[in-house]
């Protein structure tokens, strides 16, 4: 089997995470389900499904989150700051991929497949992913993209969706005939009725070769100004910020894989999610026998299905049902559970806010500290 290379993706901010998850500290760099942070968890998982060396794993993460990856991968093991790539600027995950895939095509060869890791995600069931990524290992050495594809419980509309076609020889993967951006409920209920469509876990699985050849079909102008970022760059872990700021923000599945005609999909159930949002944590803690998840110092009387992160102060609950309740010390968020969309609104809205008085003053305080 070709060598696989983890690409882990330690970027973005979880706005709907808010206001634990921060600009300046966001989702990934929390210990929101125990003792690791959802980045060390990342890459403790994949070491232990791949069993190889810490020196092996590449990261690509912003230049100004380098010192915070450091010290979580410090906690692990120092090799991992073997390979850490520092974009100057987040593009989104077309340009991360195309620099991930040019330095691992340099250090370890075209044919290396990298699997590529969302940093912030959970994982319930690891046997389950080790086995797809045997599966997709198989599709992906023959030159397919191979993205993961995960089984639908719900009819959730806060993913996208990948409808999969014919069996790709047996291998337990499929050709992907059509991706879908989030739906509407009567869509996704749809969706998952019909047993032909998967939720996009970003988690995907390629050759350094065929996401090259991919890139200069679908996305040229990303890969070559990737290329043109490199060039002259005096440490290759680090690209041109002048040149690299001008790529255009674009996702890796719209910029490529929606395009693509060697795209398959591997069918998983890992358990998995991608702790996008507060409903979505409520859904994996610890529950007492009336539904609530308690963190801190929390007290709840007929009060159900709700959650509760308290830090020094105490936080009592009466006569509530799906709530969330977070408390991160200089600011309170008190939402409906269920009504978790609106949190990035919520937050865009505290960012424009103007100044016009001293409560103003306060909210434009706290939208710096906001995750963009």
């Amino acid at each position: 089997m070709q060598k696989i290379i983890p690409v882990i993706l330690c970027g973005g901010s979880g706005t709907r995470l808010w206001p634990l998850s921060r600009s300046g500290t966001p989702k990934q760099f929390l210990k929101l389900l125990d003792e690791y942070t959802l980045l060390q968890r990342t890459v403790v998982r994949t070491l232990d499904i791949l069993g190889m060396n810490p020196s092996d794993v590449v990261t690509v993460t912003l230049s100004s989150m380098r010192d915070e990856t450091f010290r979580q991968y410090e906690e692990i093991s120092p090799f991992l700051k073997r390979h850490v790539l520092l974009e100057p600027e987040a593009r989104n995950t077309a340009a991360a991929v195309a620099f991930a895939a040019q330095y691992v095509k340099k250090e370890f060869g075209e044919d290396a497949l990298l699997w590529i890791l969302p940093a912030d995600h959970y994982i319930g069931n690891e046997e389950a992913l080790k086995q797809a990524v045997l599966k997709a290992s198989k599709a992906a050495a023959n030159g397919y993209l191979v993205t993961f594809g995960i089984q639908p419980t719900r009819p959730e509309t806060g993913y996208g969706y990948i409808r999969k076609s014919e069996s790709l020889n047996g291998s337990g993967s499929y050709h992907v005939q059509q991706f879908f951006e989030k739906p509407k409920h009567d869509v996704a209920l749809k969706f998952l009725n019909s047993g032909e469509y998967l939720w996009s876990s970003g988690m995907h699985l390629c050759s350094a070769k065929a996401i090259e050849k991919n890139f200069v079909i679908y996305a040229p102008e990303t890969w070559q100004a990737v290329v043109n970022s490199l060039n002259g760059a005096l440490n290759p872990r680090q690209p041109l910020k002048h040149i690299y700021k001008q790529i255009k923000k674009e996702p890796f599945e719209t910029a490529v894989l929606e395009k693509s005609d060697s795209v398959a999909v591997i069918p998983c159930d890992p358990k998995w999610t991608d702790v996008g949002c507060w409903e979505s944590l409520w859904e994996m803690k610890t529950k007492d026998r009336a539904g609530n998840a308690m963190d801190g110092n929390a007290v709840c009387h007929d009060t159900k299905n709700s959650m509760i992160m308290a830090q020094d102060r105490l936080i009592t609950c009466v006569g509530l049902e799906n709530v969330i309740i977070i408390d991160a010390g200089d600011s309170v968020l008190v939402a409906d559970k269920n009504n978790t969309e609106s949190l990035k609104a919520m937050v865009q809205n505290l960012q424009a806010m103007m100044p016009n008085d001293a409560s103003a003053m306060i909210i434009k305080k706290l939208g710096t500290h906001l995750a963009a």
